[in-house]
């Protein structure tokens, strides 16, 4: 399982690198830092495993950051979407 989070967690760091993004902590899961990404599809954000957070190191820490309640449903439909709409742009 530490391999398919560590994947994940690569993928999420390239996006918070391409979109602006920061990372708070979850009063829930201390442990786990949250990292939140704003996309013109919406905000996604993420837990993230103590030993992937290394690949954070250019997400500023923002503690004032606000999930907006999406569910993980919603966060993949906004991912699909900006997906959808960056390959169009590209032909």
């Amino acid at each position: 399982m530490d391999a398919v989070y560590r994947e994940r967690s690569r993928l999420v760091a390239h996006l918070a690198a391409l979109y602006p993004s920061a990372w708070g902590t979850d009063p829930a899961e201390p442990d786990w830092p949250v990292v939140y990404v704003q996309t013109p599809e919406g905000q996604m954000s993420w837990h993230i495993a103590p030993g992937d957070f290394e690949l954070f190191g250019h997400v500023p820490h923002d503690e004032t950051v606000v999930w907006d309640g999406h569910s993980t449903e919603e966060k993949y439909r906004r991912l699909q979407r900006l997906t959808a709409s960056l390959a169009k742009e590209r032909g």
